[in-house]
């Protein structure tokens, strides 16, 4: 049932268009009047009349460009060459301008205003910086050859100890091995009749040679480790000195690296000669754009004597001014652009004219003929439009 009820009521809105289409193919579906119909209409017609309006003032400065362009490439001889000079002058310091504009910053612009407000203080700061760099490497290494030192005297210690309770026990062994000699030669003498003098004196003669060894070496062992323990305390107390060097560097080293927001005297170093870098390319760039406002000046002087439509649009392409082939290309890109504007406004103006006359066929045929607002409204259209009032 919806389905016909729309089908019904699409027949009834055509039997409506036909009972409300003018002659000439007007639809008026949106105002019960024909003036307000015709009013609206004027007003789409007047868009056209403003895009050509719009169109005619874009045409005359196109040629008018094209103009200068005609004037420029017949100047005389001397005239044009010192207008490529000029420009020449122009288009080389714009070059350097946009280089130095598009170069990428090696330095934040945090890191360049720091230094920018201390730059007195940074060469001798960078110095300070690397003189106690250097020297806390130096405390590093004695700290670290201490350190070694008393290491080494703690294993000699330890390898003192381990030989005296060798020695200990090489004594009692000693003492065993006589004291089974004696024994062995007591019962020999007795049970046999030798004669063991020369054998007794051998055993006590080994005897003393062993003791007396054996205590060279537990002397010798005690005065050494006598002697590392009293190395090891003065490595010990040499090792706490160069510490607290060590601290006192490493802090002073902390606040120059903090104060500065670096990493090392290397990395401070490199910042400085970048920070001198980009206050020199300012500088040239200062002195780039003093330059280039005064050859600005100088192009637009010399081709204003030539009497331009626009003498300052060439400032923003002075290599068209130098090389031929530049200026080829822009004097196409007229000729295309003006080409496109002149089918624009033709386009605009035929649409324009038909509108217009269906407007006034349709003002007479509803009577609307001396209403003043569309009559109004026609002659802004023909003002718009450059056309003869109807």
């Amino acid at each position: 049932m919806g389905f016909f009820k729309r089908r019904k009521d699409r027949a009834g809105l055509e039997k409506v268009m036909k009972d409300v289409q003018v002659s000439g193919g007007l639809e008026e579906l949106s105002h019960n009047s024909s003036g307000s119909a015709l009013a609206d209409r004027c007003e789409k017609v007047m868009q056209n009349a403003r895009e050509i309006d719009d169109g005619k003032k874009e045409y005359y400065i196109v040629t008018s460009y094209l103009n200068d362009i005609e004037l420029i490439e017949n100047l005389a001889p001397d005239q044009s060459e010192e207008i490529r000079k000029a420009a020449d002058y122009v288009a080389k310091l714009n070059l350097a301008r946009d280089q130095f504009l598009n170069t990428s910053k090696r330095i934040s612009d945090a890191q360049f205003q720091m230094m920018q407000r201390q730059e007195e203080q940074i060469p001798d700061a960078i110095k300070n910086l690397r003189t106690n760099e250097e020297y806390q490497a130096v405390v590093k290494r004695d700290m670290q050859y201490l350190e070694g030192e008393k290491q080494e005297w703690e294993i000699l210690k330890r390898d003192c100890r381990r030989s005296r309770v060798r020695m200990r026990k090489a004594s009692f062994m000693l003492l065993f091995a006589a004291a089974s000699a004696a024994a062995l030669l007591f019962m020999i003498s007795k049970g046999f009749d030798y004669d063991l003098r020369y054998v007794w004196i051998g055993v006590i003669a080994a005897c003393l040679l062993g003791s007396a060894y054996i205590v060279f070496r537990l002397e010798s062992s005690r005065r050494e480790i006598l002697q590392a323990e009293t190395n090891i305390n003065y490595a010990i107390i040499l090792l706490n000195k160069v510490k607290i060097k060590y601290v006192n560097i490493t802090n002073a080293v902390d606040y120059g690296r903090d104060r500065f927001h670096v990493r090392d005297s290397r990395e401070f170093e490199y910042q400085w000669e970048m920070y001198q870098n980009a206050m020199r390319e300012q500088e040239k760039y200062r002195k780039t754009n003093e330059d280039l406002n005064y050859y600005y000046d100088k192009l637009v002087s010399l081709l204003k004597k030539c009497e331009l439509y626009d003498s300052r649009v060439w400032i923003e392409q002075p290599q068209a001014l130098v090389e031929q082939k530049e200026m080829v290309e822009i004097k196409h890109s007229l000729l295309v652009r003006r080409q496109k504007l002149r089918s624009k406004i033709a386009s605009n103006l035929d649409i324009v004219k038909k509108e217009r006359a269906e407007i006034i066929r349709l003002m007479k045929s509803s009577g609307e003929l001396e209403n003043v607002q569309l009559l109004e409204m026609i002659r802004s259209i023909d003002k718009l439009a450059g056309m003869e009032s109807a």
